[in-house]
């Protein structure tokens, strides 16, 4: 419960005869409420007032004021009064207890609650701006260290000395070499019955398949081969990327053509095979040849056909053989085995054609 303080003290001087109260009214005169309508506030200023608009004798000065505290309470004038002193003070009269003569009390209440407010947004607003600005320099930094850094460590990529990956339009696979020559070619050049067919090889890149013809006196054999060279490092061939797949095949194609101009020598100091007559095949791939060989083993004479053929990176060899005597086989007339030869090369290179390319 707050205690109520004292309450400002009164005057000791007694009032002056000629004193009125600020509720005194001029015996003279009566007030009405609508006297005020009898004036123009922008007409000319009146000489002569009415009485009820006299001076007062009381001089002009604030109001006090009630200043709250934080516990609740108010101090008025240096008194401190709890919530349920308001009615008294409100109807206490304190115009009454100065005197004319007693100096004017100061209301000047110094805010310092205000100026401690702006004081206080004014440093929010500068650390706000350092933060900004430290940001901004951060970020600045961050980006000036990023292109120092890619400019040190940037370097152009040496182009490769050789080609890693198949290139454009070369073959990523060769069809299956069993069912690449057809059936007519099988029947004019071996015809059966007793053919026998063998599927030797059967890859996605490298398929190689055999047809014999064993049937007295004939006694055939055609054998036929794909491959799909892959990019090597050691490839260089003239006129193809160094290390590319077609520079492979071509590689090869020139190996198979060197081995057949000069067959390697066996453990007897003699080769089985002669050395062949090769020639060129013209309209067929990009390079191809046919090559004549006579093959000598045992008193068995063997002639033997080689078809080779180019096209990018797939290899395509076909060879086939007849038995000229020996053992009651032959003859045979060259001219067919070459016939045969370069026919099942022709219909593996029309199968290879429709293969994937990259």
């Amino acid at each position: 419960m707050a205690q109520q303080g004292s309450p400002p003290p009164r005057s000791a001087r007694p009032p002056r005869p000629d004193h009125r109260g600020r509720h005194d009214r001029s015996p003279e005169r009566p007030v009405r409420d609508d006297d005020w309508q009898q004036f123009d506030a922008f007409g000319p200023d009146p000489d002569d007032l009415p009485a009820w608009a006299g001076p007062s004798d009381y001089p002009a000065r604030p109001a006090r004021t009630l200043q709250r505290h934080p516990a609740g309470r108010e101090r008025v004038f240096g008194a401190e009064v709890g919530e349920d002193d308001y009615d008294d003070l409100a109807g206490h009269d304190w115009q009454a207890d100065v005197g004319p003569g007693d100096p004017p009390a100061s209301t000047d209440v110094p805010r310092r609650s205000g100026r401690r407010g702006r004081a206080a947004a004014t440093r929010l607003r500068k650390s706000r701006r350092r933060v900004y600005r430290w940001c901004g320099i951060a970020i600045v930094a961050c980006v000036i260290a990023a292109g120092v850094t890619a400019l040190v460590t940037h370097h152009s990529p040496k182009p490769a000395l050789y080609v890693t990956s198949l290139l454009p339009g070369e073959f990523k696979a060769v069809p299956n070499a069993c069912d690449s020559v057809s059936g007519t070619v099988l029947n004019q050049y071996l015809p059966g019955p007793g053919r026998t067919s063998a599927d030797e090889i059967s890859e996605s890149t490298q398929s190689q398949c055999s047809f014999t013809l064993d049937r007295k006196p004939d006694f055939l054999v055609l054998e036929v081969a794909a491959e799909a060279y892959q990019p090597f490092a050691a490839a260089s061939a003239a006129g193809s990327a160094a290390g590319s797949a077609s520079a492979n095949a071509q590689d090869n194609y020139e190996l198979s053509y060197k081995n057949l101009a000069k067959p390697p020598r066996t453990a007897t100091a003699k080769p089985l095979l002669s050395a062949a007559r090769i020639s060129p095949l013209a309209k067929t791939g990009q390079q191809a040849f046919v090559a004549v060989q006579t093959e000598r083993a045992d008193n068995i004479l063997t002639d033997v056909i080689t078809v080779v053929i180019r096209e990018r990176n797939v290899l395509i060899t076909v060879s086939e053989s007849g038995q000229e005597s020996g053992h009651g086989f032959g003859p045979v007339a060259a001219g067919t085995l070459e016939a045969g030869a370069e026919a099942a090369a022709r219909g593996m290179l029309a199968k290879s054609l429709t293969e994937p390319q990259a």
